[in-house]
């Protein structure tokens, strides 16, 4: 029996402005925030939009859907509580709504392309912490 304890995984602080997008992962929806001055949507959310710096931002309900716009396969880390989960592919994720998002892709790593099209995955972590993940949808026949 180990009784080593492990590692703490890395958790994400919320502020007041991105509350609403945390509260949402844990519930299976992806937020991003759009800007009623100039139309863009953005993630992650802030308190000014990142385009206009308006701040007349509302949280809108995202497809949860997108395109790999770029990847790595991971197979080494710094922080001894993701030492495990090696190799695994980290992306940054265009969402449908414009906005891009750096995740991870779930399942085989080796098999990610970019261009892949990736649907939203949801990773509870504890402590009321929920992760933006995603997997890639049926493959096409490469």
């Amino acid at each position: 029996m180990n009784d080593t304890p492990q590692p703490a995984y890395p958790r994400p602080e919320p502020d007041p402005d991105s509350l609403p997008y945390w509260n949402a992962l844990r519930e299976g929806r992806v937020l991003v925030q759009r800007c009623a001055a100039c139309g863009k949507a953005q993630l992650y959310f802030r308190a000014i939009c990142r385009y206009c710096w308006s701040r007349d931002l509302t949280p809108e309900q995202a497809s949860g859907t997108g395109t790999v716009y770029s990847y790595s396969v991971v197979h080494t880390v710094g922080d001894p509580a993701l030492a495990a989960e090696v190799p695994y592919a980290l992306a940054i994720v265009e969402l449908n709504e414009g906005p891009r998002v750096m995740t991870r892709i779930e399942g085989d790593p080796e098999v990610v392309r970019i261009g892949d099209r990736v649907r939203a995955s949801f990773r509870d972590i504890g402590d009321d912490v929920t992760l933006l993940h995603f997997t890639r949808e049926a493959a096409d026949a490469r």
